[in-house]
């Protein structure tokens, strides 16, 4: 009965917009006092246990290396490398926004700061060379899910949380699910290349691809130096991550030397600033999984499912229908927090690999941050494109149907996330 009544107060507070640190936080607490489990002191201490943890130190580190790629002018210089490769074939254009967000997805491991910082260099490129602005703002977005699936992500490190999972594991899992998606968004431009793209036309190349390839290599050496040291055992994933906020600023201040002293000091504040945020609400939300655990809901949400169905193939369509919704409201790392300790252990116990289980989750919420009415990426293209949301809306429904076929080979082949860690000899 109470925890009833705390998840519809929880959904209240969420439809009059409460930011959802306070939301979460406020009624976790409301339910510890009224269960007479806990207090303020208690409750203190249970969110301070659930952001003290060695493997959210990766977090401000992978942030910090993203936000400091993109501020050294990454995406020019891979924009500029993809462009010089494709760009002269019919939907050129199309091929290098797509493949640009697989080469970020590599580096930033946020779809958001991928939709921000590709949207305002693809699209007004696109628009120049006679591409819808709609299509071009939606296949923007549609590439960019793919940023917290295809390692370093920084969603794989908050998931592992409340899992216990190997982020390493969870990095390898992502690896082939996330070139899936790039290959279809692929194939379906060029099935569509004569309706969607304007006729190619000649272009100058002022730098020749040996040029352009030198000046990119080392931007594209980093996931390399992410995947392969935590591969060969010389680092742990946090190590990893140290290792890549180092070679990033190595890269701005002695290889490219584009960023300046004061461009360092704006990344670093905004980077403590985005961590701080996180970080509130994965205390909140370690206080709100606490109290569902103590309340037994967990395996009171298992017993259900299994009351309802019997067949592993049902639940996972469940789970993926529930997923998206909430991923339409709810953000990307509240939505893991709160939801996942009920959902992981029923999955458990339907046989279902946790590792697989974590790549469908993700998933299912990188295509809710595309999908109206609240997809966080939605908002920020418009922002950037100055394009109403329901335009890019109706122009994302044929990148909906892509991502729901992905969603559905990723979800009944586990082998596409499994087989890379098990060859890594990270799961069994």
């Amino acid at each position: 009965m109470i925890v009833g009544l705390i998840l519809l107060l929880l959904a209240v507070l969420l439809a009059v917009e409460t930011p959802i640190a306070f939301a979460v936080g406020f009624i976790a607490f409301a339910g510890l006092l009224l269960t007479g489990i806990g207090n303020a002191p208690i409750s203190a201490q249970r969110m301070f246990a659930g952001m003290n943890s060695y493997g959210l130190l990766a977090l401000p580190l992978f942030i910090l290396a993203g936000n400091l790629l993109v501020a050294g002018g990454v995406i020019r210089r891979l924009v500029e490398f993809v462009d010089l490769l494709v760009g002269g074939v019919r939907a050129g254009l199309a091929y290098v926004n797509i493949l640009a967000n697989m080469m970020m997805a590599g580096l930033s491991g946020s779809a958001t700061a991928d939709t921000a910082a590709l949207g305002s260099v693809m699209t007004p490129m696109m628009r120049e060379r006679g591409y819808s602005a709609d299509f071009a703002a939606a296949l923007t977005i549609s590439g960019a899910i793919v940023a917290p699936i295809i390692p370093p992500s920084i969603i794989m490190v908050i998931y592992a949380i409340p899992t216990k999972l190997s982020i390493g594991a969870l990095f390898f899992a992502g690896i082939l699910p996330g070139l899936l998606i790039i290959g279809l968004l692929a194939l379906y431009i060029f099935l569509s290349a004569n309706r969607i793209a304007p006729p190619p036309v000649p272009r100058n190349r002022d730098k020749s691809i040996l040029r352009v390839t030198v000046e990119t290599l080392p931007v594209l050496m980093a996931p390399f130096i992410v995947v392969g040291g935590v591969r060969g055992g010389v680092f742990t994933t946090t190590e990893a991550a140290a290792v890549l906020v180092a070679y990033a600023v190595f890269l701005n201040v002695v290889f490219y030397r584009s960023t300046s002293f004061s461009t360092l000091y704006e990344v670093f504040r905004e980077s403590a600033v985005t961590t701080a945020t996180v970080m509130i609400v994965v205390g909140t939300s370690s206080l709100f999984a606490w109290f569902l655990a103590i309340e037994n809901v967990p395996n009171a949400a298992r017993e259900m499912f299994m009351t309802l169905t019997d067949n592993p193939i049902v639940f996972l369509i469940a789970v993926n229908l529930f997923l998206i919704v909430v991923g339409c409201f709810v953000d990307t790392v509240p939505a893991i927090l709160i939801f996942v300790p009920i959902l992981q252990p029923a999955a458990v116990a339907f046989g279902i690999d946790p590792i697989h289980f974590a790549i469908i989750v993700i998933v299912n919420l990188m295509v809710g941050l595309n999908t109206p009415p609240i997809g966080t990426n939605l908002f920020v293209i418009s922002s950037v494109t100055e394009r109403p949301i329901g335009a890019i809306a109706r122009a994302l429904m044929p990148f909906f149907v892509v991502k729901i076929l992905a969603l559905a080979i990723i979800t009944y082949v586990p082998f596409i996330s499994l087989w890379l860690p098990r060859v890594a000899g990270l799961i069994r």
